[in-house]
C-alpha cells in the first residue's frame, strides 16, 4: 500500500497538478508527502519510503539523481526532531508548527531543489529568492493549495498507516 502511495503522489504530481493547474500553483506534494509521514508515523518507520518517492520524484521530475532524495530526507528528519520539540498534538500549536513546516519546506523546495539539480547557477539562486518575496500573491495562492492538499494527504496517509497496523495486527494474532 505504501508503494502505492509513492506512486499515486509522484504520479499527481507530474500529471494531475500541471493539467489542473499549469505551473502556476507551484505545490509539491511529495513534500507535503514527507512532512505528514513524518508527523503520523515519524522517521524511522518512513525514512525508505520517503528514499523511494526521492528517487521517483528525480526520476520523474529532475535531470538528475539525488537532489530530491537529500532534500527529502533532510526534511524528514528536521520535521520528526521538531515535532518531537514541538508537541503536535495540541491544537493550536500544532496546527501552527504544521504550517510553518509547510510554508517552510515549500519555499525551500522551491529554491534548493533547482539549485543542487543544477537548473539554476548561484547568480539566479539570488534572483529566485528575491523574485519568490516579491510576489504575495502567489506565495498565499501556493501556501493556501499547499495547506488543502496537505490535508487530504494527510488524511490518506493516516488512513493507510491505520489499515497497515490493523493488518500487521491481524497476523501477529494468526502467528
Amino acid at each position: 500500500m505504501r508503494l502505492g502511495f509513492v506512486v499515486l503522489i509522484v504520479l499527481g504530481q507530474f500529471n494531475f497538478l500541471n493539467l489542473l493547474f499549469g505551473n502556476v500553483s507551484g505545490v509539491n506534494l511529495s513534500i507535503l508527502a514527507v512532512i505528514a509521514w513524518v508527523i503520523i508515523s515519524g522517521f524511522e518507520k518512513t525514512w525508505i519510503w520517503i528514499i523511494l518517492l526521492g528517487i521517483l520524484n528525480d526520476v520523474f521530475l529532475s535531470d538528475r539523481i539525488g537532489p530530491d532524495i537529500i532534500f527529502f530526507i533532510v526534511l524528514a528528519y528536521a520535521v520528526s526532531f521538531l515535532s518531537r520539540s514541538f508537541i503536535i498534538e495540541r491544537k493550536l500549536s500544532g496546527f501552527l508548527v504544521v504550517a510553518f513546516f509547510i510554508v517552510a519546506a515549500t519555499f525551500l523546495g522551491e529554491m534548493f531543489i533547482p539549485f543542487f539539480s543544477g537548473k539554476i547557477g548561484l547568480e539566479n539562486f539570488w534572483e529566485n529568492i528575491k523574485k519568490y518575496f516579491l510576489d504575495w500573491r502567489g506565495i498565499l495562492i501556493k501556501n493556501f493549495l499547499a495547506g488543502i492538499f496537505f490535508y487530504l494527504i494527510y488524511n490518506l496517509i493516516r488512513m493507510i498507516e491505520k489499515y497497515i497496523g490493523r493488518a500487521d495486527e491481524k497476523l501477529k494474532i494468526n502467528l
